[in-house]
Order: structure tokens, then sequence, then C-alpha cells
């Protein structure tokens, strides 16, 4: 029996519904809003834009570029002391990705933003303007 429940106990911490808990908008604060992040990528700058808000009491992310004009949503997101963590999985041109945004308050209205791709294997940094 010990066993059977350490099993189950070990299946829900793995499951994507544990994976996924959502942050609450009072928790993300000064972050919820529209921002213009610029990137600094190989190419030169990289914008992207983001919009956080509250979707039936859940703080929920929408991104879009010019490389990519339809929307990529964005529900795994958390806190890391003052930054907020935006965790999701996209596809560029067929090549699916893990991605990582980090934001960090950097004074009024201003973010310092790091972007990881497959933990680490390609990073962009940048800053971000909330609008």
């Amino acid at each position: 029996m010990a066993r059977l429940i350490g099993t189950v106990a070990l299946a829900l911490l793995l499951s994507p519904l544990a994976a996924s808990a959502q942050l609450a908008p009072a928790d993300a604060g000064s972050f919820m809003g529209m921002w213009a992040l610029t990137l600094d990528g190989p190419q030169g700058a990289f914008e992207q834009a983001l919009t956080l808000k509250d979707e039936s009491g859940k703080v929920v992310g929408e991104m879009s570029n010019e490389m990519q004009p339809e929307v990529q949503k964005v529900t795994d997101i958390s806190k890391d002391k003052d930054s907020l963590v935006l965790k999701f999985a996209g596809n560029f041109q067929g090549n699916p990705f893990d991605a990582m945004i980090t934001m960090t308050p950097d004074g009024t209205d201003k973010v310092k933003v790091s972007f990881d791709i497959n933990g680490g294997q390609f990073s962009m940094s940048g800053t971000g303007i909330k609008k």
C-alpha cells in the first residue's frame, strides 16, 4: 500500500497538471500589462511584444513578433525572487524548442530581459519597456 501511495504521489508531481501551476495576478504586480521587449540577437535587435493579463484569476502571457505574428500563449509563469519567469514551447520554421524568458525589474516600467532557448543552448539579453 505504501508503495502504491508513493507511486501515485510521484506521478502527480511529474504530471503536466502539477507543472502548470499558474501565478495569481496579485503576485505579478507591476509586471501586468503590455511590454515591448528588445533583445540583442546575432542578426541585430529582435523585438517581441508581450502582454501579461488576468485570465480567470491567473496570469497569462501573449507574445508576438514580426517573424511570428501569430500570438503565442504562455501559461507557465512564476516568480523567482523579484523576477518574473515565463516558460513555453515554441516552433520556428519547423524546429521545436523550449524557451524561458526572465524579466528582472530595472527601474520604473523597465526590465532587464534574458531569453534562453533549450536550456541555455542559445541566449539573448535585452531590455523591456512597459507601454
